[in-house]
């Protein structure tokens, strides 16, 4: 009896250990609800203009490749090079609760990663909302 507890604790350890390590650290997790709670939005042509161009604007200063296509609602500016790295964005207009929202979703493009990537979400946010 005592040997199959051993084994059961040994089990719940290994288990614990093992989620633990997919858990988000705290200060990731607060960058993802920061980032989430102050996506950009705009109602009205001028406000939504004013907004786009500041999200092209932070595109343009922040993505490490060109602008490839841009219409009314997506701004894409990523590599189709495999061997070219770098950070790239594309910048999503979409209908919400009356009105637009403008999300960014940052693509890393290299071997090392894009260790800022939350940072620079979290400054497309204030830069579109500085608007307000």
């Amino acid at each position: 009896m005592r040997i199959e507890s051993l084994k059961n604790l040994a089990l719940v350890t290994v288990a614990s250990g093992l989620l633990s390590t997919c858990a988000i650290p705290a200060e990731l997790q607060a960058k993802m609800d920061e980032y989430a709670r102050t996506i950009p939005t705009c109602s009205g042509n001028t406000d939504c203009q004013t907004k786009w161009s500041l999200a092209r604007a932070w595109v343009e200063a922040n993505s490490d490749f060109a602008i490839r296509s841009e219409s009314d609602t997506r701004i894409m500016a990523t590599s189709n090079i495999i061997s070219t790295s770098g950070m790239g964005a594309v910048v999503t207009r979409v209908a919400a609760n009356g009105g637009d929202q403008i999300t960014v979703d940052l693509e890393c493009f290299g071997a090392y990663g894009c260790p800022n990537i939350w940072d620079s979400k979290l400054d497309f946010n204030q830069a579109v909302n500085s608007a307000n």
